[in-house]
């Protein structure tokens, strides 16, 4: 199977949704056109957190350990990290009522 050959599989566009936040989210302003997987690796926690039913406000607790514990920030965007974690709790529950 060739890589690309992931992305199309459905199976796996739950995760690549939560890749794609995670990008959007962006909290060290890294995301580019030439890197695309600086937050990849966190999308497995995220994946597991929601498949455990997680609320928004534990996504964003779990943000806010990423970039303070993790990253050793000492500014964290509640605001935007609460949209990013409602935009994906909110597809999460979607794909399990559907």
């Amino acid at each position: 199977m060739e890589p690309s050959d992931y992305l199309s599989m459905p199976q796996n566009q739950p995760h690549l949704k939560v890749m794609e936040v995670l990008r959007r989210w962006d909290p060290i302003g890294v995301i580019s056109e030439k890197n695309q997987d600086e937050y990849d690796s966190y999308s497995v926690d995220v994946v597991r957190l929601l498949d455990r039913g997680a609320s928004v406000e534990e996504i964003v607790e779990y943000m806010r350990w990423v970039v303070t514990d993790q990253m050793g920030m000492s500014h964290f965007d509640k605001r935007h990290s609460r949209n990013c974690a409602q935009e994906l709790v909110a597809y999460w529950q979607s794909r399990k009522s559907s």
